[in-house]
C-alpha cells in the first residue's frame, strides 16, 4: 500500500504542477495578447492546443501506469482530466484530450481485451463529460455531475478484471473512492482558483489602463505603448506618427450644458473614432479631459496627415446632441512624425511634443482644422 500512496503522491503532485504551469501561461497570454481571448479564431486555437496539452498528459498517466503497479491510481487521474478539461475547457478541449489518449493507449498497449476495456471506460466517461459540458450550468454543478456519474463507471472499473490487479475487495474500492473524491475536489478547487484569479488579474489590469467614460485605453496604456512603439520605431527605422485630438470649446459645452452633457459629447466623439477604419497595430486612446492620441506605426506624415484630415471632416459632419455656443461640435489636430522626411527625434517626448505644438497652431489658426509639424530634431 505504500507504493499505491507514494504513487498518489506523486501523480497529485504533478498534476498541481501542469495546473499551475497552464494558468501561468495564460496569464502571460492574457498580458501580452488579450484580444487572443475575444477572437474566436483565437480561442479555438487555444482551445485546441489545451486539449493536446492534457492529452499528452494523459499519455504520460497511461505510460505511468503500465510502468507502476499502482494501475487503479493512474486510471483515476485519466479520468481526472476528463473531468478537469471538460468543466473548465468545454467540448473541443476534452474532446481533443479524450482523443490522444484513446491513440496513446493504443500505441502503448498491446491491442489486448484488457485495452478494449480501457478504452470503453474512458470513452464512457468522455460522453458524460462532453453531454455535461452542454449545460449551462455553474462550474460546481457541472462538477457535482460529472463526479456523481463517475461512481458508476468507477464501480465497474473497480470490479472487473484488467488484467493488471485491478479486481478489488470492498474495502479497498471503497479506499479509492475515497481517494478519487480528495482527488477530484482538490482539483477542483485549484482549477477553479487559477482560472478565476486569471481573470480577476487581467480585469484590474484591464481597468487600471482604461478610461471608464470612454472604454478607450488610458494615458497610463499610452505611455506605455509610445515607449514600444517609438523604441521599435527608431530601431527598425520605421516611421511613427502621432496624431493628438483636442475638441474645439469643450468647455463651453460644459458651460453650458452640465459636465453630464460633456460626457456625452465625448462617449460619443470616442464612439465615432473607434468606429473609423485606421491602420493595423493603430491605438487610440484618451490622454486628458477632451485631449485624445492616435499612434499610427509605419505611418509617414503625410499618410498621417489625411487621416486626421478626414477624422476631422467626420466630426464637423457628425450630429451631436450638445454643441458649443460657437456652433457644431469640430476638432484640432497636430500631427507629428518619427523618421519620415529626414525628421527624427532623440525621445517620445520630443515627438509628443511636436504634435502638441502643431496641436497648439491649429488651435490658434482658428481652430477645425489639421496642422502637421516642420520641426526637425
Amino acid at each position: 500500500m505504500s507504493n499505491q500512496f507514494d504513487a498518489y503522491i506523486d501523480s497529485i503532485s504533478t498534476f498541481l504542477a501542469i495546473l499551475f504551469i497552464q494558468g501561468i501561461v495564460f496569464r502571460k497570454l492574457r498580458e501580452v495578447k488579450p484580444n487572443w481571448f475575444l477572437n474566436h479564431r483565437t480561442v479555438l486555437l487555444l482551445n485546441i492546443l489545451l486539449g493536446i496539452y492534457y492529452g499528452l498528459i494523459g499519455i504520460y498517466f497511461i505510460w505511468r501506469g503500465e510502468l507502476d503497479s499502482a494501475t487503479v491510481i493512474y486510471t483515476n487521474m485519466r479520468m481526472n482530466i476528463l473531468l478537469i478539461t471538460a468543466i473548465f475547457g468545454g467540448r473541443v478541449p476534452v474532446s481533443i484530450a479524450y482523443s490522444i489518449m484513446v491513440l496513446g493507449r493504443l500505441l502503448l498497449g498491446d491491442s489486448s481485451p484488457h485495452d478494449i476495456k480501457f478504452i470503453l471506460l474512458l470513452t464512457g466517461f468522455f460522453l458524460i463529460c462532453f453531454i455535461v459540458t452542454n449545460f449551462k450550468l455553474n462550474l460546481l454543478k457541472k462538477y457535482v455531475i460529472v463526479f456523481s456519474c463517475a461512481i458508476p463507471v468507477l464501480a465497474y472499473y473497480y470490479f472487473t478484471d484488467f488484467g493488471s490487479r485491478t479486481i478489488l475487495s470492498y474495502g479497498e474500492a471503497i479506499i479509492y473512492y475515497f481517494l478519487f473524491m480528495v482527488t477530484s475536489a482538490l482539483l477542483f478547487a485549484a482549477s477553479n482558483y487559477i482560472d478565476k484569479s486569471n481573470k480577476t488579474m487581467f480585469q484590474l489590469r484591464n481597468s487600471a489602463m482604461t478610461d471608464m467614460l470612454t472604454n478607450l485605453p488610458n494615458i497610463r496604456y499610452f505611455l506605455n505603448t509610445f515607449e514600444k512603439y517609438f523604441l521599435t520605431s527608431s530601431k527598425k527605422r520605421r516611421p511613427l506618427s502621432l496624431i493628438i485630438i483636442d475638441i474645439d470649446h469643450f468647455k463651453q459645452i460644459n458651460d453650458l450644458h452640465g459636465h453630464q452633457a460633456g460626457n456625452t459629447v465625448l462617449s460619443q466623439f470616442s464612439a465615432i473614432l473607434k468606429n473609423h477604419f485606421l491602420p493595423k497595430q493603430a491605438l487610440i486612446s484618451r490622454i486628458g479631459g477632451e485631449e485624445f492620441s492616435i499612434l499610427l506605426p509605419n505611418i509617414t506624415l503625410s499618410e498621417s496627415t489625411q487621416i486626421a484630415e478626414i477624422i476631422r471632416s467626420e466630426i464637423e459632419r457628425a450630429v451631436f446632441p450638445y454643441n458649443p455656443k460657437s456652433g457644431n461640435v469640430t476638432i484640432s489636430l497636430g500631427v507629428s512624425c518619427h523618421n519620415d522626411l529626414n525628421v527624427f527625434y532623440k525621445t517620445k517626448e520630443n515627438l509628443f511634443e511636436a504634435a502638441d505644438q502643431a496641436l497648439y497652431s491649429a488651435k490658434q489658426g482658428g481652430r477645425n482644422q489639421v496642422q502637421a509639424s516642420k520641426k526637425e530634431a
